[in-house]
């Protein structure tokens, strides 16, 4: 179990720490004032989803799984899922992060810890208790003096510390084990370094090396095609941008490749099923009385 004190203080911290910094720590965050409903989600690497305020419940194959404070989602790369981010009935607020573990850190903890695999229960699990441990580890990391900032390599070794911490509570299968690339993965990975720009399937396939045809073909075996695939990596990044950023819409449209924001819209809608705007207004206080986040008088 987690203490209160220590998800006060992950929250405490998360208010005071700025989204650039977070996300330099491979720290994704997300607060709502009303309750998210969207489909179609995806993640491209490891995640570990933790709701610190409120509740978070996701939806994979006609499965759910739910998880409060103190508990965690664990999603292996390539998952598609509905999501749920549900306020604190008490404060309607919700507060929750991501932690990504991309494909270096999993390489790095694999040479560092690959010889203790055999002694860990590694079954894949969607859902986790978490402990005091885990959680004082994420919130000192999370929360680091900005003016400490991380670089890459350091973001890696913490990363990979926090992948064990997991591992030794038996829940890293999901973070662990997963395929090897697919071959929409590989275009995703790589479309998804600028969104932005005006891509030609010819640009793509040079440099993985291969022909369109055969690019083509593989994307088709995996249903998709590579204009699916661009759009599916542009409205990754616009739901992003619109959940973490204050970013005007039509600014994001334009970083995400798309010359109008109403055909934005309408893409982003159809697929996770608010508009950008209809998003942004979840995160902002409703209407009548709230009653704010304090901390208990024992706590202070």
């Amino acid at each position: 179990m987690v203490s209160e004190g220590i998800l006060l203080q992950l929250a405490d911290g998360l208010e005071r720490t700025s989204t650039a910094d977070l996300s330099a720590r491979r720290v994704g965050v997300n607060r709502c004032r009303s309750m998210q409903h969207l489909t179609k989600m995806s993640v491209s690497a490891p995640t570990l989803m933790v709701p610190v305020i409120g509740s978070k419940r996701i939806t994979v194959a006609e499965q759910s799984y739910h998880a409060k404070p103190g508990g965690y989602l664990i999603l292996p790369p390539g998952a598609g899922f509905n999501v749920e981010n549900i306020p604190d009935p008490r404060t309607a607020r919700y507060l929750g992060i991501a932690l990504i573990f991309d494909a270096e850190t999993v390489a790095l903890f694999r040479t560092l810890y690959g010889s203790d695999l055999g002694g860990w229960s590694l079954t894949p699990q969607w859902v986790a208790r978490a402990t005091d441990e885990l959680f004082s580890a994420i919130c000192e990391w999370v929360t680091r003096n900005h003016m400490f900032p991380a670089d890459q390599t350091l973001t890696r070794h913490r990363m990979s510390e926090l992948l064990l911490l997991i591992a030794r509570m038996g829940a890293a299968g999901n973070l662990l084990f997963h395929q090897q690339p697919s071959m929409r993965d590989r275009a995703k990975h790589l479309l998804a370094l600028d969104p932005s720009r005006n891509w030609r399937i010819g640009e793509v396939t040079a440099r993985l090396a291969m022909s369109e045809s055969t690019l083509r073909r593989q994307l088709r075996v995996e249903s998709t095609s590579f204009r699916d695939l661009l759009e599916e990596v542009r409205l990754d990044r616009g739901v992003e941008l619109v959940m973490a950023t204050d970013m005007p819409i039509g600014q994001i449209a334009y970083d995400c490749g798309y010359q109008s924001q109403s055909r934005f819209a309408e893409r982003f809608r159809l697929r996770f099923s608010l508009s950008p705007t209809e998003l942004r207004a979840t995160q902002r206080q409703p209407a009548g009385a709230i009653t704010p986040f304090k901390r208990h008088s024992s706590e202070s």
